[in-house]
């Protein structure tokens, strides 16, 4: 079986393409795919896929079409409210892909039984911000580059604050990216790990939960009140 699912998975593998612009080669890419074949019919994956992104990464579906799904971040009121549960529930832990705009599921049926799954998270806007914040000290260094050629000094001299400041600027957009796309490939590759160690087999429940926001908040408010409790008793 599983040189089986070994097969099935190269010969489906997705590549992604190379870093082609500027801020890929500079800063890091912002597409990230992670793959695996599972076990279980397309749409009982997908069920289950549906279920983890919303109760572990705040993620609700965006569009349904075959094989292909897309999810967005849930309204901020909604996700406030689920990382306030998350407080009082240790075993849920943060999630890895609240910094994704958009997350993509590919669902490619193969031999019976087997399916290939493909996981593309898109954190352009987060690097944007990041590549923001670095500008944001190169632009500062060539102000005061500025200030130097304005005050009559040699405008070789102009590049001593610009230089470093453009420097610190990009390990800081780099550095701080870095750690979000780290973060970000992981949670893909943690919901597959899911998929393949609880396989949507024939049989199961293959529906989401649909849990209603009122009941997330009555949750929380149910949460507050005992941890309150506890602490007035002690």
């Amino acid at each position: 079986q599983h040189l089986q699912q070994a097969l099935l998975e190269e010969r489906a593998r997705v590549m992604l393409p190379a870093p082609a612009g500027m801020l890929d080669r500079w800063i890091a890419p912002a597409d990230f795919v992670a793959q695996r074949v599972v076990q279980g019919a397309p749409e009982a994956v997908g069920a289950a896929l549906t279920q983890w992104l919303s109760n572990r990464e705040n993620l609700v579906v965006q569009r349904a079409s075959g094989a292909r799904i897309t999810f967005e971040p849930m309204e901020s009121f909604a996700r406030g409210m689920r990382r306030l549960g998350a407080v009082f529930d240790g075993s849920r832990g943060k999630p890895y892909l609240d910094k994704a705009e958009l997350v993509t599921a590919v669902i490619t049926p193969l031999e019976a039984g087997f399916c290939h799954v493909a996981l593309a998270a898109s954190l352009r806007r987060t690097r944007a911000s990041h590549v923001a914040g670095g500008g944001s000290l190169a632009f500062t260094g060539a102000v005061a580059g500025g200030v130097v050629v304005l005050a009559g000094v040699t405008p070789l001299l102009a590049l001593l604050p610009f230089v470093p400041m453009a420097m610190i600027g990009w390990v800081v957009a780099r550095g701080g990216f870095r750690g979000v796309a780290h973060r970000a490939q992981m949670g893909l590759e943690r919901a597959l790990d899911e998929l393949e160690r609880r396989p949507a087999l024939p049989g199961e429940r293959s529906g989401v939960p649909k849990a209603s926001l009122a009941r997330g908040v009555g949750q929380v408010v149910r949460d507050i009140t005992q941890e309150v409790r506890k602490a007035l008793e002690e």
